[in-house]
């Protein structure tokens, strides 16, 4: 499955309808918008330190993807007229079988079912691109993600190199397809 081949409205837990598919390399702007919408706690959970504006080459390089690495899924709904990006998970560097994982939502669509829909459905993609594993660096005091971690399944371990950051890792023979885990 082409990750360009997932555009599809989906139903969170509270009933709203969002639209997820690909990210594309023209939702720059939309990418933007999303980051720096985020609290300065979420900005720096997605990325290990502190984040204000977005830069230009952070932004093409997290929406310039290589389609035989890398993939992202995002969650957009109509915010007035507007396109609004609440969610995206992504994997990159699909490389041996193994892929790196990110998985941000915004502040105020959490505890919605939208970060385990994404991820769900990233891990199909991934799946299909030949990954065999996912791994994420994170906060040890990222709490959250510890949680969502657990739910989804995934190991947690100590980063050697690092106390304050804990590796996750999750083996996608175990892991259940998108049609399993909404069946549950």
């Amino acid at each position: 499955m082409n990750a360009d081949t997932t555009a599809t409205m989906a139903t969170l837990r509270d009933g709203t309808q969002v639209l997820v598919r690909a990210l594309r390399k023209q939702d720059l702007e939309l990418e933007r918008r999303f980051i720096e919408a985020l609290s300065p706690q979420s900005r720096r959970y997605r990325f290990l330190c502190a984040v204000g504006t977005a830069n230009e080459a952070l932004l093409k390089k997290l929406t310039d993807l290589d389609a035989q690495r890398d993939a992202a899924l995002i969650a957009v709904v109509d915010d007035g007229g507007t396109a609004r990006e609440i969610g995206i998970a992504r994997f990159c560097g699909a490389d041996l079988g193994k892929a790196e994982v990110a998985v941000t939502v915004a502040d105020d669509w959490q505890h919605k079912g939208l970060g385990t829909l994404l991820l769900t459905r990233l891990i199909d993609v991934a799946k299909q691109h030949g990954v065999h594993e996912l791994y994420s660096f994170d906060s040890a005091s990222n709490q959250p993600m510890r949680q969502f971690a657990a739910d989804m399944g995934f190991q947690r371990r100590t980063d050697p190199e690092d106390a304050t950051q804990v590796i996750y890792t999750l083996s996608l023979a175990e892991s259940q397809s998108a049609e399993q885990r909404q069946s549950v």
